[in-house]
């Protein structure tokens, strides 16, 4: 959890603090420099960072940390989700999207290990 957690909020405060300089490498997708688009990695951002500072503070327990690794992976879920949802609106697989899609689908198999090495600490 703490790995998942760590890589999750160095994404997440990049996207906050330099989204332009996200979407200058393949980590987010352009913005062309535009205020308000490039509020939305900004956002993200600070949302990722909350889940993985609230991971971090709060798996203290094998209750707690299954409750957070749901919180995690449903997370990830979702993000999926709405990368399948973007293919369908381009019509096409692009970086951008096949990146979101490895991502969260790395990001599950991830939740996946943990949760089964928590299993393992009962």
């Amino acid at each position: 959890m703490i790995v998942g957690s760590v890589v999750r909020l160095g994404y997440g405060i990049g996207a906050a603090i330099a989204p332009l300089g996200m979407c200058r490498r393949p980590l987010a997708p352009s913005v062309h420099e535009i205020p308000d688009p490039r509020m939305t990695p900004r956002g993200f951002g600070g949302a990722l960072s909350a889940i993985a500072l609230y991971t971090l503070a709060g798996a203290r327990s094998p209750a707690r940390a299954r409750s957070l690794l749901w919180l995690n992976a449903v997370t990830d879920a979702c993000d999926a989700a709405v990368s399948l949802l973007e293919l369908r609106a381009r019509g096409k697989l692009d970086r951008v999207v096949v990146g979101g899609l490895c991502i969260n689908v790395t990001a599950l198999a991830w939740w996946t290990l943990a949760s089964r090495t928590l299993r393992g600490a009962d």
